[in-house]
C-alpha cells in the first residue's frame, strides 16, 4: 500500500467512525505510532478536518460526515463477510485494495451499519491459504484492460519452466487454487493455468481481442459438460 492510499484510507477511516485511537490507526494499517502521527500532521496540512489528540483520538467535526449509503446494516455486513472471504483467498496487492474499498464502503455507511461491519471483523475468522495464491491482482487487471501477460510458469505436465505470452479470460476459484483460463500464443491454443505455479507475470503493452469460442463462458461450459461425462465419485 503506498502513502497515499493509506492516507487516503485513514481520511475514509476518520469519516465513518466517530472517534479513532493511534493505537486503532497503526493495528488497522499494520504501521507505527510515529508513522500515524506523522500521516495525521500531512492530512492536517493538506486541510483535511481532522481534530483531537493521539491519546483521546481523532475525529471529524459532525459537519463533515459524507451523506450515508442507501444500504441497510445487514446488507452491509454480507458485504463485509464477502470481503474477508476473498480477502483470505487474495494475494498482498488485492487485499490492500480490499481493504481501502471497505474503508470506502464504512465512510458512507449509516451508524448501525458501521457496528454491523465492525462487529464482522470480531466474530467471522477466515484463514487464509497457505499456500501461494499467484499474482491475482496483475491477472485481474490484464483480465479487465485485455492486455496481454508476459507469463513464466514453471507447469506440471511437461516438469518444465516456460515463458509464454497469454490472454487471460478471467480468474476461477476451483479445488482450493485458483485457476487462469487463456489462450497461450506459445500453444496456440486454449489452456489452463494454476496461479500458484506462475513464477511471474508481467502486464505487456500488447491488447488483445476475444477470440471465437475461446470466451471464459466457454471454458466454463465445456467444464461443465466434462463434469457430466466423468462425474467424481461421491
Amino acid at each position: 500500500m503506498t502513502r497515499l492510499e493509506r492516507l487516503l484510507g485513514i481520511a475514509l477511516l476518520l469519516s465513518a467512525r466517530r472517534r479513532l485511537r493511534a493505537d486503532d490507526l497503526a493495528s488497522h494499517f499494520s504501521i507505527s505510532l510515529r508513522t500515524v502521527y506523522r500521516d495525521v500532521r500531512a492530512l492536517q496540512a493538506s486541510g483535511f478536518p481532522v481534530v483531537g489528540t493521539a491519546g483521546d483520538g481523532y475525529r471529524l467535526p459532525p459537519t463533515s460526515q459524507l451523506r450515508p449509503l442507501a444500504l441497510d446494516p445487514q446488507e452491509a455486513e454480507a458485504l463485509a463477510v464477502g470481503a474477508r472471504l476473498l480477502a483470505g483467498l487474495a494475494d498482498a496487492p488485492l487485499k490492500d485494495r480490499l481493504k481501502t474499498a471497505m474503508a470506502k464502503l464504512e465512510a458512507v455507511l449509516p451508524p448501525a451499519a458501521i457496528d454491523r461491519v465492525a462487529d464482522v471483523s470480531e466474530k467471522v475468522v477466515v484463514e487464509g491459504s497457505r499456500s501461494a495464491t499467484g499474482p491475482l491482482a496483475t491477472l485481474l487487471e490484464a483480465v479487465n484492460d485485455r492486455r496481454v501477460v508476459d507469463l513464466t510458469y514453471d507447469g506440471i505436465a511437461r516438469g518444465e519452466v516456460t515463458r509464454r505470452e497469454i490472454e487471460p479470460l478471467g480468474l476461477v476459484r476451483y479445488a482450493n487454487v485458483w485457476l487462469i483460463p487463456a489462450y497461450c500464443r506459445l500453444r496456440d491454443d486454449l489452456r489452463v493455468f494454476r496461479a500458484d505455479r506462475i513464477l511471474g507475470a508481467k502486464l505487456t503493452a500488447s491488447t488483445f481481442t476475444p477470440r471465437p469460442g475461446l470466451s471464459l463462458k466457454d471454458y466454463l461450459h465445456k467444464a461443465e459438460i466434462e463434469a457430466a461425462r466423468f462425474p467424481h465419485d461421491s
